[in-house]
């Protein structure tokens, strides 16, 4: 661990931008159709217990991080197991947003290689990581208003274009609810709420008076909210259909802005925004993967740090070879990988937690 300490505000900042990630660009809950948002609304839903069962872990080892209280737990050797498989996981889902970006960027860069996509964006983020958290989490602080202000214009402006069709809405239930909670289960659950085990990685940096919990419960709540609403806009102006079989909806919303013929093509102004986003959430995940194996291996931080932008690197550009390749992959590996990790461990690890404590105080009344 570093010595370091961050604030609650600079924790909610990382938060609601790592929320945002690249979930407002993508569809997502798109089983869910017309009815996305509320595909959005259940994961978000369901990302509370999982935040509540990270702040637990935080309480019974409020100086460790993840991959130390899975040996304290586990044991040794399956804890050390876990906790390399966690860094794995890390490290695949900075590459995952890494590719994101790839996929992305091309609509404005189309005669830009992707390497060179990857590069520019791995470049600051191997500066920031040998910088440290405090860091990183004061760099959100200061783009977190921007991000904000974004959001607010983009909304403003598409509803002063008069693109805005309701009737797109409805009716809401027509995919029908199975498909809704697939949508929920496939991809809005674990992407972006069930991702916030990463920050099991950074909460024991929050200073000791500040609850995670809460200052994580504003952050999801305040974040999904704004995708929720986000996606709504979307459907709304593209209906269903076309947002589902977009690459960016968001994108192709922003270029319909035209406000009295003269503030319109924003598109580039609001990449900006959505590029940041993707900044912070590919920060947090190879801090994890790079604290965490410092952690495990008994190494400095700093050692792992080009090594790991180099496995992300290379791993984003050849673990696809295709946007619909990488959305596939997305797809199982949310459904089947990540809630393993985001969900299935964590409560293993609570559970024995619970236990070992239960023994403890019966030992400490009985004398037994």
């Amino acid at each position: 661990m570093e010595n370091a300490k961050i604030s609650s505000y600079q924790l909610f900042s990382l938060i609601y931008i790592f929320i945002l990630g690249t979930t407002m660009i993508f569809p997502v809950g798109a089983n869910g159709e017309k009815a996305a948002w509320i595909s959005i609304i259940i994961g978000m839903v369901g990302g509370i217990p999982l935040l509540a069962m990270y702040h637990y872990l935080n309480i019974q080892y409020p100086n460790l991080l993840l991959t130390d209280y899975c040996r304290k737990i586990l044991g040794k050797l399956i804890g050390t197991i876990i906790g390399v498989l966690y860094v794995l996981y890390f490290l695949y889902g900075a590459a995952r947003d890494v590719r994101d970006a790839m996929e992305l960027m091309p609509l404005f860069l189309n005669e830009t290689p992707t390497w060179a996509i990857g590069a520019m964006i791995l470049l600051p983020i191997t500066f920031g990581l040998f910088l440290g958290i405090e860091v990183i989490a004061r760099t959100s602080e200061i783009f977190f208003p921007y991000i904000v202000l974004t959001v607010v214009l983009m909304v403003i402006f598409v509803i002063f274009s008069d693109i805005v069709n309701v009737e797109n809405l409805f009716p809401v239930l027509e995919p029908g609810w199975g498909k809704i909670i697939q949508g929920a289960l496939t991809d809005a659950w674990m992407a972006p709420f069930g991702e916030m085990i990463c920050f099991t990685m950074i909460f024991a940096y929050l200073q000791p008076s500040k609850s995670p919990l809460k200052v994580g419960l504003v952050g999801v709540l305040t974040g999904g909210f704004v995708i929720v609403f986000t996606h709504l806009l979307i459907i709304s102006v593209l209906g269903g259909d076309i947002r589902n079989e977009s690459i960016a909806p968001l994108l192709v919303m922003v270029k319909k802005i035209n406000v009295g013929d003269f503030i319109q093509r924003l598109d580039a102004l609001f990449m900006i925004g959505l590029i940041l986003n993707d900044f912070f959430k590919i920060v947090v995940f190879m801090y994890a993967a790079v604290i965490g194996a410092a952690a495990i291996f008994k190494i400095s931080k700093n050692r792992l740090i080009i090594p790991f932008s180099l496995i992300v690197m290379f791993t984003s550009m050849f673990f696809a070879d295709s946007y619909t390749t990488h959305m596939a992959q997305s797809d199982i590996v949310l459904k089947y990988v990540y809630p393993i990790f985001a969900a299935y461990i964590p409560l293993l690890l609570c559970t024995v937690s619970a236990i070992r404590q239960k023994f403890k105080k019966n030992k400490a009344k009985y004398g037994t």
